[in-house]
């Protein structure tokens, strides 16, 4: 496997300025950043849920309120509408309307580590693995039909905010055009319930929902770029041709060919390999073919099914993580570039990081959902 480079291994405690350059975007469709500002606050005011840094993680925020157990924040969200933010923590809706510096509860969901989507007109979409599915604003909750069975992903039309797209276990698509009203089956299964012992994820290209990546136990990854109709087995997730485990995939906003996995290959994991069979993969045609690009090491941890947050901007760079609260460990994140072959870490005493998001006009600046266990 691939080995990436690693250096850099700093702690973030630093108070952010409110000073960093800007990046343009000219993607036109709701969501280049127009009306964005930086933040302007050196303390974010709320529960302590969500924070913000800059330098890929070595600066952060500091929070008006300490985090208190047990909290997990999801599904972290920047939205078309001007410096508006949602977030989930726990059951609760977090919004802000001032760039990440003021957080206030807007609502409250039924489900548990619910995600959130963001949509064209001031709006996302949550929803969990039991397949609760809401509208979420930062005015509140909206309950929505459930698409019916376990849920592993759910896409939004970045070009129209009204058209979803759901996968269950078994990787049968279902489509809503009204906003999550109401619910039919596109396409086959990927697999069938007699070859899937668990999936793990799917992940939508929001410029093109036909195109999805599914990632589950044993059978790797498989990619349809016809919205179900057909789908094809991701090729090198593993050198041996044996089994391996995806476990979180994600489709880069900068460009839709361009998908990173997290996978584990149990022939390594069985035969002691170093990495113990734990790696993250690139593929640059959609999903049919991936290269392992790192490798867990005495310097990377890689957990099962970790979050993956490629840069909105360029697609040669993906951010990662891993952190516990065991022992007061706290978070590394791990940002890869995929031009220099290289890993670099910025450390934070946080439980854990569970949800990142980009400032839309300045992508440099980071939101980070935190999390309390203990």
């Amino acid at each position: 496997m691939k080995k990436a480079f690693t250096i850099g291994i700093a702690t973030a405690l630093t108070v952010l300025s409110a000073a960093a350059p800007a990046m343009a975007s000219n993607s036109g469709d709701g969501f280049d950043g127009a009306g964005w500002s930086r933040p302007s606050c050196q303390t974010v005011a709320g529960d302590g849920s969500v924070t913000y840094a800059w330098n890929d993680g070595k600066k952060i925020a500091s929070t008006s309120k300490v985090l208190g157990p047990i909290v997990y924040t999801t599904g972290l969200v920047a939205l078309d509408n001007p410096n508006q933010l949602l977030a989930m923590s726990n059951r609760q809706l977090l919004a802000s309307k001032d760039a990440g510096c003021t957080w206030n509860v807007a609502g409250e969901m039924k489900g548990w580590y619910i995600e959130l989507v963001a949509a064209r007109g001031g709006r996302a979409y949550a929803w969990d693995r039991d397949g609760n599915v809401a509208l979420a604003t930062p005015e509140g909750v909206t309950p929505l039909t459930a698409p019916g069975g376990d849920l592993i992903g759910l896409g939004v039309d970045r070009g129209n905010g009204d058209r979803l797209r759901t996968s269950d276990l078994e990787g049968q698509l279902r489509e809503s055009l009204d906003g999550g009203r109401t619910w039919q089956p596109v396409g086959v299964p990927a697999w069938t319930p007699s070859n899937t012992r668990m999936s793990y994820t799917a992940v939508f290209d929001p410029r093109d929902l036909d195109h999805v990546v599914l990632g589950a136990s044993d059978l790797g990854a498989r990619v349809t770029f016809d919205g179900g109709r057909t789908w094809t087995s991701a090729e090198g997730l593993t050198e041996r041709g044996g089994r391996v485990n995806v476990f979180s995939a994600a489709i880069s906003p900068a460009a839709g060919n361009v998908v990173w996995a997290m996978g584990l290959d149990m022939a390594e994991t069985e035969g002691g390999a170093p990495s113990d069979g734990r790696h993250i993969y690139r593929s640059d045609d959609g999903g049919r073919n991936f290269t392992s690009v790192v490798d867990q090491s005495a310097t990377v941890t890689i957990p099962n099914g970790p979050l993956l947050a490629p840069h909105p901007k360029d697609a040669d760079v993906l951010y990662f993580d891993f952190g516990t609260g065991w022992s007061g460990i706290g978070t590394d994140i791990y940002k890869y570039e995929t031009r220099k072959n290289r890993v670099t870490i910025n450390h934070n005493p946080y439980d854990r990081v569970t949800s990142i998001a980009f400032n839309p006009a300045h992508p440099n600046v980071m939101y980070l959902g935190v999390s309390e266990e203990a």
